[in-house]
């Protein structure tokens, strides 16, 4: 009993410290962020716009990694909590979240949501996994296609949330797909975290009873399928709406 109690308060200590540590630091990098901004009005030569430029992107890079360390802190140690979800306004604000991304403004993005608004999970951890593969849709956009894009099709119905995302991006190697959900990969130099988000996104996915299934190929793009089961409150609202409408048919 009291080994449950200390590991309980050592979980209870880590969250707060890896919560609060990553805040603090985001603090001071936006300030940073917001100071290459301002050394731009000012209209440097070159030589100094250069050295701007390379200080917003390490800002950034590093803003990534700490991104990423917070949703990590928030899978492992949140309690699971239940909610009914509105996907197709989960999925929206999540692309619209990556506005400020020079590789959005090239990339067509299509949205298609089947839903019967029965559909009950922890959100938080669902736009942990969205996020992920999205972003990483994003970023790894091809640009030497004439028209990038992200599909995304999304059916939650009655027991189940399917959501597949497809893109024409650069793709990924086959001696990188068995690897891709390793803590700390990075399968290209092109990434900018610390190799944690599609790990977070896996763990996150398994924390709601789902799981996580890719395809890809270079030069092609990748296929990525999410599914995530209705958790136990979201299908007993199915179920009372099911016997309703059979209730009312039989009153026909």
């Amino acid at each position: 009993m009291k080994a449950k109690r200390d590991l309980a308060k050592i979980n209870a200590q880590m969250q707060k410290f890896l919560y609060s540590t990553s805040h603090d630091l985001r603090s001071p990098l936006t300030s940073i962020l917001g100071l290459t901004n301002l050394l731009r009005m000012e209209q440097p030569n070159d030589t100094i716009l250069d050295y701007v430029d390379k200080i917003e992107n390490s800002a950034i890079r590093l803003d990534d990694v700490i991104k990423d360390i917070i949703r990590f802190s928030k899978n492992t140690y949140q309690r699971l909590r239940s909610e009914k979800v509105g996907v197709e306004d989960l999925i929206w604000r999540i692309i619209k979240g990556h506005e400020g991304t020079e590789e959005f403004k090239k990339i067509k993005f299509e949205v298609s949501v089947e839903e019967n608004q029965t559909f009950y999970s922890d959100t938080e951890r669902l736009e942990i996994i969205l996020n992920s593969i999205i972003r990483n849709a994003i970023l790894f956009s091809d640009p030497n296609k004439s028209r990038p894009f992200v599909s995304l099709k999304a059916r939650a119905i009655m027991d189940e949330l399917t959501i597949e995302i497809i893109d024409n991006g650069i793709g990924i190697g086959k001696t990188h797909l068995d690897h891709i959900f390793n803590m700390f990969y990075r399968a290209t130099d092109r990434s900018k975290g610390a190799g944690l988000g599609l790990y977070v996104a896996k763990e996150a996915a398994e924390r709601l009873k789902g799981s996580i299934h890719v395809e890809s190929e270079i030069g092609f793009g990748s296929w990525f399928i999410i599914t995530i089961p209705n958790d136990t409150k979201g299908k007993l609202v199915s179920r009372k709406l099911r016997l309703r409408e059979v209730s009312n048919k039989s009153l026909i």
